[in-house]
This record gives C-alpha cells, structure tokens and sequence, in this order.
C-alpha cells in the first residue's frame, strides 16, 4: 500500500533535483543537488523496478536482523545478571540435581559459594573436600569431609570405594539430602569420583559412560582434562564391579627407563636433567634427589633413553605414583612426566607409551615414539602363599561390600527404567515430566529458601538490588504488560534471586584439569 506514495515521492524529489541542476527550477540549492540528486533518481529507479514482493523480502530481513540484534543484547544483559545476582559470580555445576560440583572454596569465594549452597542446601548437604587444602568449614551448613590423598590425581582404590558406599549411604538416609564435591584446581578429581560413582548406583553402564556426562555438565573435556592416569583407575574401578579384584602382592622396583630423551633446554649439550619420586600410600618413599641440590645425571637430545636405577629396597604396594621432574639451571622444577597405578593389577611387564603418560601425553618437548619401561620384582605375600586363604577373603571387606551393593543399585536401576519404558509404552507417549525438575524441586523443598538466614547483610543488600534490577530488566527485555505495570509500580514479585545450581551457570574463566 505504501510503495505507490514512495515511488511518486522519490520522483517527485529526483524531478525537482534535475530540474534545478539545469536551471529552470530555483527551488533547491546546488549543493542539495550535488549531494542527493543523483541519490534521489537511483532510489527512484530502484523502485520503479523494484516489485512490491521484493521490497518486502529486503525489510522482512531487516526486521530480522534487528530482532536477532536485540535478542542478543537481551541475552547479555540477562547472562550479567544471573553471573552478578543469582549466581554471585561463583560456580556451582549439576551433574543431577542431587550430586553437585563447586570451584574451590578460596577466601575471595567462600562468602558467595556458602550463601548459594545455605540458601539451597542448608543441613541436607555433605561436601566432599578433595583439594588437600584447609577453609572455613563452618561457613558451610553443612557437614564436609576431609579426603586427603596427597599428590594422587584420583582417589586410592579402596578410598574410592569407601567413598561410593558412604556418599550412597549418606544420599540414601534421606531423600532430600545432597552431595557436593570439590577440588583444588579445575573439576577433574572431582568428575573422576562422580563418575565412579554414578556407575557404582547404576546410573550409567561404566565409569567411563559416566564421565561423558559429568564433564559435559563442568564444562571440562573428557579428552583434554582428564591424564591418562586418570583414566586407569576408571578402568580398575570397573573391575572391581565387575568382581575383579586387584591381587595383594608387593613389587620390588627395580628399574625405569624412558626411551627417547625429551628436549628440555635447547641451549648447550643438555636437554634433560632429571630425577625421580616414588610415592606410595601417600608417603615418598624414595627419591633421586633427596637433599634439593642439582641432578647429577643429565643426557643430551642424542642420547636414547634416560634410565634410572632404583635401591634394593625399595619395595611398594596398592597405590602407587612416580613423578620425573626436570631441574632448569635456575633450579626451577617442573614435572615431565607422571604415572599412578594399583600394584595389584600390573601384570608381568609394565610398558606405558607417551600417550599414557600423565604431561608427557600432551607435550610435544617428547617425542610420539617415547615410552617409559618400569621394570620390578614380583614378591610373594601372605595371600598369595599355597595354604593360604583366597584373595578374596585377604583383601579388604570393602571391595566385597562395594561389588555387591553396586550390583544391587544397578539391578534396582534397571527395573525402573523398564517400569518407566512399560508405563510410556501402556500410555502412548514419552512422559513430558523432567525427571531432574522433579527431583530439585524436592532437594529444595518447601522453605528452602529460609536457608539463607546465616547470609551476610551485604549478600542481603545483593538480593533486594536483584530484585529492582529484575523488575527493570522484565520490562526492558519485553515483559507481560502486567509485568510492566508491577515494575513500575514499585510492587509484585521480580526474578528469583535465589540460585539454581542444576542450571548450568556459565563456565569458569579457565578450567585447570
């Protein structure tokens, strides 16, 4: 309907520029002409060709890109708010509702980490430390656990399964109680347990079906961020389950020799100068540069292999880590390569390519051939001696324990997915229920939000300016007219300000593994 009006107006104005370019028209000034005569008759030659339907198209588009514009802008304003009010600029993740990860607790989060966790899980929620670091814990309404194993990138084997019992235990006295776990740098300590966790409920087939899920709900790459060693004890954990059980043995280590010298220091004859910890049961037991000084032994980028000659006596069993480390001239130490096993599955030989090697695996100072080979010595135990008991009845009760209640959980499991599948199948639909919707709304219960009294008057003062700022932001970002009238009025309710922790909130700025 418009477009006749506009052509006739384009004409009417390039009629009147060309008219005054050749004189016979006074009406406007050269300038006006130079500047939009040729401007005017182009338009008007666009629109006399130009079909209505064409026209339409091109503002359809515009009115797109606008509303994609403000959307974004939109969203922006709303991610600030949330990371600023709702979220208190800390990061609580959901691996499920009842089963949650935190950022380290340090003295510049620990306020705004416990109002989110008071608020939502006030004396239902255990915390599991496993920074090997000491907070505040009374800041917390909350029981935490201590779980220290130094230096280990994942819990010992038989802690790892004390923990499995205990959290289910804990998960399982009450409906609405939660789990919360933590680390000291990035998530993966923490994503390694839930993962042996949730396959240990049945949750997910294997521990390694489980990481995908809880690395995706970190934000963390089940690729990038978790070591190869990592992923062992993944592997022996499923074993376990599975009923095999790691054999009770001691090995004495002999030798450890890596195969293809990685290029340390590019300047001078050497490239690497290392030394070697073994540690076991948390305790170093033996180290190749006991009193701090300079290793003596160095090997250049033509040498083939570095090798290191352990004492006689240097015996270990169940969980194991050794650490070679390279010293600059500066005497500035930097780990080379790390590797943790559980003696009581190392087979006759023990032979890691560099991709199994924790830091060596991503590091290109090694070559792609490189390999470490750990040589040792079987020794007999009590276990393994012909008249004695089975291996079974000499490991601890734990690994029994674990293997048959984790069989329980997953048989339990199983049946209600099939009751779930039969009672979608009987109704003739997929149920639109969300199963992790129903199961926060009942972690968080009724009054929850009463959890935020011990809350500090500043995280106080936070809440009441999210509330303004929500008002503001309903009305600005498009809100109900009813929605509008309230916020400008002074009265009715804006955003929740209280956290949703299963709400993925946005990632952290570096996701250390």
């Amino acid at each position: 309907a418009l477009l006749p009006g506009v052509r006739e107006a384009a004409n009417a104005c390039a009629r009147g520029a060309c008219s005054d370019a050749s004189g016979s028209s006074g009406g406007l000034s050269p300038w006006t002409v130079a500047m939009w005569g040729s401007y005017l008759k182009g338009a008007s030659d666009f629109l006399a060709n130009a079909s209505a339907q064409d026209v339409l198209e091109k503002a359809r588009q515009a009115a797109q890109a606008a509303q994609e514009a403000a959307s974004k802008v939109s969203e922006t304003v709303q991610e600030e708010y949330r990371k600023t009010f709702v979220d208190l600029d800390c990061h609580i993740f959901a691996a499920r509702p009842e089963l949650q990860v935190m950022e380290f607790p340090s003295d510049e989060k620990i306020e705004r980490l416990s109002v989110r966790l008071n608020q939502d899980f006030a004396q239902r929620m255990m915390i599991l430390n496993m920074s090997e670091r000491k907070y505040d814990t009374s800041k917390f309404r909350g029981e935490v656990v201590e779980v220290a194993f130094r230096g280990l990138p994942s819990p010992p084997l038989e802690l790892l399964l004390e923990l499995c019992l205990s959290s289910h235990h804990w998960l399982a006295s009450d409906a609405s109680n939660v789990l919360v776990v933590h680390c000291f740098q990035g998530y993966s300590r923490s994503a390694i347990f839930l993962s042996c966790f949730m396959a240990f409920r049945g949750l997910c087939t294997t521990p390694v079906d489980a990481l995908h899920q809880v690395c995706k709900a970190v934000n963390i790459s089940d690729k990038k961020d978790i070591v190869p060693s990592q992923r062992r004890y993944l592997a022996y954990f499923q074993q376990v389950q599975q009923g095999i059980f790691p054999t009770c043995g001691r090995l004495r280590l002999l030798r450890a020799q890596l195969n293809g010298v990685p290029r340390f220091e590019s300047e001078g004859n050497v490239a690497f100068r290392p030394y070697v910890e073994i540690w076991n049961a948390g305790m170093m037991v033996y180290s190749s540069l006991p009193d701090g000084s300079m290793p003596t032994t160095t090997f250049s980028a033509n040498d083939s292999c570095a090798s290191f000659q352990f004492p006689e006596g240097t015996v270990v069993s169940g969980d194991v880590l050794i650490r070679m480390r390279h010293v600059y001239q500066d005497g500035t130490k930097v780990t080379a390569l790390r590797l943790a096993f559980h003696t009581g599955f190392v087979m006759d030989g023990f032979q890691l390519a560099k991709r199994e090697l924790d830091s060596a695996c991503g590091d290109s100072r090694f070559s792609d051939e490189s390999f470490l080979d750990l040589v040792f010595e079987r020794l007999p135990a009590a276990c393994e001696k012909e008249d004695s008991v089975e291996v079974e009845e000499a490991l601890p009760q734990v690994y029994g324990k674990a293997r048959d209640l984790s069989r329980k959980l997953a048989e339990e499991e199983r049946k209600r997915q099939e009751a779930d599948a039969a009672t979608a199948a009987a109704t003739g639909r997929v149920s639109d229920v969300d199963e992790f919707a129903e199961l926060e709304a009942a972690l968080r219960g009724p009054g929850s939000s009463g959890g935020s009294s011990g809350s500090s008057s500043g995280a106080a003062a936070a809440a009441g300016d999210a509330e303004d700022f929500a008002k503001a932001l309903e009305v600005a970002t498009g809100g109900s007219e009813e929605a509008k009238g309230k916020a400008a009025g002074g009265s009715g309710g804006g955003a929740a300000t209280s956290s949703t922790a299963a709400a993925a909130p946005p990632p952290p700025a570096a996701a250390a593994g």
